[in-house]
Protein backbone atom coordinates (compact mmCIF):
# COMPACT_ATOMS: atom_id res chain seq x y z
CA UNK A 1 0.00 0.00 0.00
CA UNK A 2 2.69 2.23 0.87
CA UNK A 3 4.49 2.24 -2.33
CA UNK A 4 1.14 2.35 -4.35
CA UNK A 5 0.26 5.22 -2.67
CA UNK A 6 3.71 6.84 -3.28
CA UNK A 7 3.83 5.84 -7.14
CA UNK A 8 0.07 7.82 -6.98
CA UNK A 9 1.66 10.33 -5.63
CA UNK A 10 4.61 10.71 -8.58
CA UNK A 11 1.70 10.09 -11.43
CA UNK A 12 -0.29 13.13 -9.67
CA UNK A 13 3.21 15.55 -9.71
CA UNK A 14 3.56 14.60 -13.55
CA UNK A 15 -0.36 15.74 -14.02
CA UNK A 16 0.03 18.80 -12.57
CA UNK A 17 3.67 19.70 -14.12
CA UNK A 18 2.18 18.39 -17.64
CA UNK A 19 -0.26 21.86 -16.65
CA UNK A 20 1.94 23.84 -15.94
CA UNK A 21 3.97 23.39 -18.53
CA UNK A 22 1.85 22.94 -21.07
CA UNK A 23 -1.84 23.64 -20.47
CA UNK A 24 -4.50 22.10 -18.29
CA UNK A 25 -5.49 20.08 -21.56
CA UNK A 26 -2.01 18.00 -21.72
CA UNK A 27 -3.08 16.56 -18.62
CA UNK A 28 -5.31 14.57 -20.28
CA UNK A 29 -1.77 13.01 -22.34
CA UNK A 30 -0.37 11.60 -19.07
CA UNK A 31 0.97 7.96 -19.42
CA UNK A 32 2.35 5.62 -17.64
CA UNK A 33 5.64 5.43 -19.59
CA UNK A 34 6.77 8.89 -18.93
CA UNK A 35 6.00 8.12 -15.12
CA UNK A 36 8.08 5.56 -15.44
CA UNK A 37 11.02 7.84 -17.14
CA UNK A 38 10.75 9.77 -13.69
CA UNK A 39 10.72 6.47 -11.45
CA UNK A 40 13.90 5.74 -13.22
CA UNK A 41 15.96 8.87 -13.49
CA UNK A 42 15.21 9.71 -9.81
CA UNK A 43 16.63 5.70 -8.73
CA UNK A 44 19.46 6.81 -11.05
CA UNK A 45 20.60 10.33 -9.87
CA UNK A 46 20.21 8.99 -6.32
CA UNK A 47 18.89 11.91 -4.78
CA UNK A 48 17.28 12.41 -2.02
CA UNK A 49 13.58 10.51 -1.09
CA UNK A 50 11.40 13.26 -2.06
CA UNK A 51 8.90 14.34 0.56
CA UNK A 52 5.03 14.47 -0.43
CA UNK A 53 2.34 17.18 0.30
CA UNK A 54 -1.69 16.73 0.66
CA UNK A 55 -3.84 18.31 -2.15
CA UNK A 56 -6.48 17.48 -4.02
CA UNK A 57 -7.23 16.66 -7.81
CA UNK A 58 -7.82 19.44 -10.00
CA UNK A 59 -10.70 16.93 -12.18
CA UNK A 60 -11.96 16.17 -9.81
CA UNK A 61 -11.73 17.73 -6.08
CA UNK A 62 -13.31 15.20 -3.51
CA UNK A 63 -10.01 13.24 -4.63
CA UNK A 64 -7.13 13.42 -2.09
CA UNK A 65 -3.75 13.69 -3.57
CA UNK A 66 -0.19 13.58 -2.36
CA UNK A 67 1.75 15.85 -4.79
CA UNK A 68 5.85 15.87 -4.26
CA UNK A 69 7.59 18.85 -3.06
CA UNK A 70 10.39 20.41 -5.04
CA UNK A 71 10.07 17.76 -8.29
CA UNK A 72 13.15 18.02 -9.96
CA UNK A 73 14.13 18.19 -13.94
CA UNK A 74 13.10 14.33 -14.47
CA UNK A 75 9.32 15.86 -14.21
CA UNK A 76 9.55 18.63 -16.74
CA UNK A 77 11.71 15.95 -18.84
CA UNK A 78 8.90 13.25 -18.64
CA UNK A 79 6.43 16.25 -19.25
CA UNK A 80 8.00 17.04 -22.80
CA UNK A 81 8.48 13.59 -23.34
CA UNK A 82 4.62 12.90 -22.89
CA UNK A 83 4.21 15.72 -25.76
CA UNK A 84 6.51 14.64 -27.68
CA UNK A 85 5.45 10.89 -27.82
CA UNK A 86 2.00 11.97 -27.83
CA UNK A 87 2.20 14.00 -31.04
CA UNK A 88 3.97 11.68 -33.04
CA UNK A 89 1.13 9.08 -32.02
CA UNK A 90 -1.47 10.85 -33.49
CA UNK A 91 0.48 11.61 -36.87
CA UNK A 92 1.06 7.74 -36.84
CA UNK A 93 -2.60 7.60 -36.36
CA UNK A 94 -3.85 9.80 -39.39
CA UNK A 95 -1.47 7.69 -41.77
CA UNK A 96 -2.33 4.11 -40.79
CA UNK A 97 -5.58 4.12 -38.79
CA UNK A 98 -9.37 4.46 -39.78
CA UNK A 99 -12.52 5.63 -39.11
CA UNK A 100 -13.11 7.60 -35.27
CA UNK A 101 -9.38 6.80 -34.16
CA UNK A 102 -8.48 8.81 -37.34
CA UNK A 103 -10.69 11.20 -37.17
CA UNK A 104 -9.86 12.03 -33.72
CA UNK A 105 -6.23 12.43 -34.65
CA UNK A 106 -7.24 14.75 -36.73
CA UNK A 107 -8.83 17.19 -34.50
CA UNK A 108 -6.00 16.51 -31.83
CA UNK A 109 -3.21 16.96 -33.99
CA UNK A 110 -3.72 21.06 -34.67
CA UNK A 111 -3.36 21.25 -30.77
CA UNK A 112 -0.37 19.20 -30.65
CA UNK A 113 1.29 20.37 -32.87
CA UNK A 114 2.43 23.95 -30.64
CA UNK A 115 2.60 21.94 -27.80
CA UNK A 116 5.48 20.15 -29.20
CA UNK A 117 7.54 22.88 -30.80
CA UNK A 118 7.57 23.87 -27.31
CA UNK A 119 8.58 20.71 -26.05
CA UNK A 120 11.23 20.11 -28.85
CA UNK A 121 12.76 23.51 -28.22
CA UNK A 122 13.54 22.59 -24.42
CA UNK A 123 14.47 18.76 -25.18
CA UNK A 124 15.96 18.94 -29.10
CA UNK A 125 17.57 15.37 -27.83
CA UNK A 126 13.95 13.52 -27.04
CA UNK A 127 12.70 15.09 -30.29
CA UNK A 128 15.20 13.51 -32.41
CA UNK A 129 15.17 10.19 -30.96
CA UNK A 130 11.51 9.91 -31.48
CA UNK A 131 11.64 11.50 -34.73
CA UNK A 132 14.51 9.36 -36.07
CA UNK A 133 12.53 6.28 -34.49
CA UNK A 134 9.49 6.79 -36.01
CA UNK A 135 10.94 7.18 -39.54
CA UNK A 136 12.83 3.80 -39.27
CA UNK A 137 9.87 1.71 -37.88
CA UNK A 138 7.78 3.21 -41.03
CA UNK A 139 10.51 2.23 -43.53
CA UNK A 140 10.48 -1.43 -41.41
CA UNK A 141 6.21 -1.50 -41.73
CA UNK A 142 6.89 -0.29 -45.46
CA UNK A 143 9.10 -2.78 -46.86
CA UNK A 144 6.98 -5.34 -44.62
CA UNK A 145 9.86 -6.51 -41.68
CA UNK A 146 9.53 -10.28 -41.04
CA UNK A 147 11.73 -9.84 -38.14
CA UNK A 148 9.94 -9.09 -34.50
CA UNK A 149 13.90 -8.23 -33.30
CA UNK A 150 14.06 -5.99 -36.33
CA UNK A 151 10.84 -4.22 -35.71
CA UNK A 152 11.06 -3.64 -32.02
CA UNK A 153 14.60 -1.93 -32.37
CA UNK A 154 13.52 1.72 -33.24
CA UNK A 155 11.52 1.92 -30.30
CA UNK A 156 13.92 0.06 -27.96
CA UNK A 157 16.77 2.38 -29.05
CA UNK A 158 14.45 5.65 -28.78
CA UNK A 159 13.42 4.71 -25.14
CA UNK A 160 17.33 4.11 -24.46
CA UNK A 161 18.49 7.41 -25.91
CA UNK A 162 15.86 9.44 -24.03
CA UNK A 163 16.30 7.68 -20.56
CA UNK A 164 19.80 8.01 -20.03
CA UNK A 165 20.38 11.79 -22.26
CA UNK A 166 22.32 13.77 -19.24
CA UNK A 167 23.49 11.66 -16.76
CA UNK A 168 26.42 11.90 -14.99
CA UNK A 169 27.71 8.67 -14.28
CA UNK A 170 28.92 6.62 -17.05
CA UNK A 171 28.44 3.39 -15.00
CA UNK A 172 24.56 4.07 -14.01
CA UNK A 173 24.34 5.34 -17.82
CA UNK A 174 25.12 1.84 -19.30
CA UNK A 175 22.58 0.48 -16.90
CA UNK A 176 19.96 2.91 -17.48
CA UNK A 177 20.68 2.15 -21.61
CA UNK A 178 19.82 -1.32 -21.06
CA UNK A 179 16.71 -1.46 -19.23
CA UNK A 180 15.00 1.09 -21.03
CA UNK A 181 16.20 -0.33 -23.98
CA UNK A 182 14.75 -3.83 -22.78
CA UNK A 183 11.75 -1.41 -21.65
CA UNK A 184 11.33 -0.36 -24.93
CA UNK A 185 11.33 -3.48 -26.21
CA UNK A 186 9.13 -5.43 -24.14
CA UNK A 187 6.28 -2.80 -24.91
CA UNK A 188 6.37 -2.61 -28.60
CA UNK A 189 6.53 -6.71 -28.65
CA UNK A 190 3.50 -6.51 -25.89
CA UNK A 191 1.42 -4.17 -28.27
CA UNK A 192 1.92 -6.37 -31.22
CA UNK A 193 0.91 -9.24 -29.25
CA UNK A 194 -1.99 -7.92 -28.01
CA UNK A 195 -3.27 -6.58 -31.51
CA UNK A 196 -2.55 -9.66 -33.36
CA UNK A 197 -6.56 -9.78 -33.79
CA UNK A 198 -7.08 -6.36 -34.96
CA UNK A 199 -3.94 -5.97 -37.02
CA UNK A 200 -4.99 -9.34 -38.89
CA UNK A 201 -8.75 -8.43 -39.59
CA UNK A 202 -7.93 -4.71 -40.91
CA UNK A 203 -4.78 -5.81 -42.90
CA UNK A 204 -2.33 -3.80 -40.67
CA UNK A 205 1.52 -4.47 -40.08
CA UNK A 206 2.02 -6.53 -37.19
CA UNK A 207 5.92 -8.33 -36.99
CA UNK A 208 4.61 -11.20 -35.23
CA UNK A 209 1.66 -11.74 -38.28
CA UNK A 210 4.95 -11.33 -40.78
CA UNK A 211 7.20 -13.49 -38.84
CA UNK A 212 4.88 -16.61 -38.33
CA UNK A 213 2.84 -15.59 -41.67
CA UNK A 214 -0.05 -15.97 -39.50
CA UNK A 215 -3.21 -16.13 -42.36
CA UNK A 216 -6.49 -16.83 -40.33
CA UNK A 217 -7.87 -16.04 -36.64
CA UNK A 218 -7.53 -20.21 -35.62
CA UNK A 219 -3.46 -19.73 -36.52
CA UNK A 220 -3.52 -16.63 -33.83
CA UNK A 221 -4.23 -19.31 -30.95
CA UNK A 222 -2.02 -22.03 -31.82
CA UNK A 223 -0.10 -23.14 -28.55
CA UNK A 224 2.99 -23.13 -30.59
CA UNK A 225 2.58 -19.62 -31.93
CA UNK A 226 1.70 -18.05 -27.84
CA UNK A 227 4.42 -20.17 -26.50
CA UNK A 228 7.04 -18.49 -29.54
CA UNK A 229 6.08 -14.80 -28.58
CA UNK A 230 5.15 -15.17 -24.74
CA UNK A 231 9.22 -16.77 -24.64
CA UNK A 232 11.10 -13.92 -26.30
CA UNK A 233 8.85 -11.82 -23.76
CA UNK A 234 9.83 -12.97 -20.50
CA UNK A 235 13.32 -13.20 -22.04
CA UNK A 236 13.10 -9.62 -22.33
CA UNK A 237 11.42 -8.48 -19.06
CA UNK A 238 14.18 -11.06 -17.34
CA UNK A 239 16.73 -9.03 -18.88
CA UNK A 240 15.67 -5.97 -17.76
CA UNK A 241 15.03 -6.71 -13.99
CA UNK A 242 17.99 -8.59 -13.62
CA UNK A 243 19.65 -4.81 -15.67
CA UNK A 244 18.36 -3.19 -13.00
CA UNK A 245 19.78 -4.66 -10.00
CA UNK A 246 23.08 -3.45 -11.16
CA UNK A 247 21.58 0.35 -10.48
CA UNK A 248 23.20 1.55 -7.30
CA UNK A 249 20.42 3.89 -6.03
CA UNK A 250 17.50 3.82 -3.85
CA UNK A 251 14.78 6.33 -4.85
CA UNK A 252 11.80 4.41 -5.61
CA UNK A 253 13.77 1.13 -5.93
CA UNK A 254 11.04 -1.04 -5.00
CA UNK A 255 8.26 0.69 -6.76
CA UNK A 256 10.30 -0.02 -9.65
CA UNK A 257 11.31 -3.95 -8.95
CA UNK A 258 7.36 -4.30 -8.77
CA UNK A 259 7.15 -3.09 -12.19
CA UNK A 260 10.19 -5.13 -13.79
CA UNK A 261 9.77 -8.35 -11.54
CA UNK A 262 6.08 -8.72 -11.30
CA UNK A 263 4.36 -5.74 -13.71
CA UNK A 264 5.64 -6.69 -16.76
CA UNK A 265 4.70 -10.57 -15.93
CA UNK A 266 0.95 -9.62 -15.34
CA UNK A 267 1.06 -7.30 -18.51
CA UNK A 268 1.54 -10.74 -20.51
CA UNK A 269 -0.64 -13.15 -18.63
CA UNK A 270 -3.68 -10.43 -19.36
CA UNK A 271 -2.96 -10.48 -22.89
CA UNK A 272 -2.22 -14.38 -22.67
CA UNK A 273 -5.47 -14.98 -21.12
CA UNK A 274 -7.36 -13.36 -23.82
CA UNK A 275 -6.58 -15.61 -26.24
CA UNK A 276 -7.26 -18.35 -23.21
CA UNK A 277 -10.70 -17.18 -23.15
CA UNK A 278 -11.67 -16.98 -26.74
CA UNK A 279 -10.01 -20.70 -27.37
CA UNK A 280 -12.40 -21.64 -24.62
CA UNK A 281 -15.79 -19.80 -26.21
CA UNK A 282 -15.23 -21.67 -29.46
Amino acid sequence: MREYEEYKAVYCTLCRVLGEEYGLAARGLLSYDACFYVLLRDCAESGKNPEYKAGRCRFNPLKKCNYQMNCGESYRAAAALTVLMSYQKARDNVDDSKGIKRIAARMISPYLRGKYKKAKARYPQFAEAVEQAMATQAALEKEGCTSADRAADPSAKALSAIFCAGLGSETQKRVIERVAYCVGRFVYLLDAYDDLEADLKNGSYNPFIRKYDIRNAEELRTSALQENILRSLHMTANEAAVSFHLLTGEVHRSILENILQDGLESACTAVRKKYEEVNESV
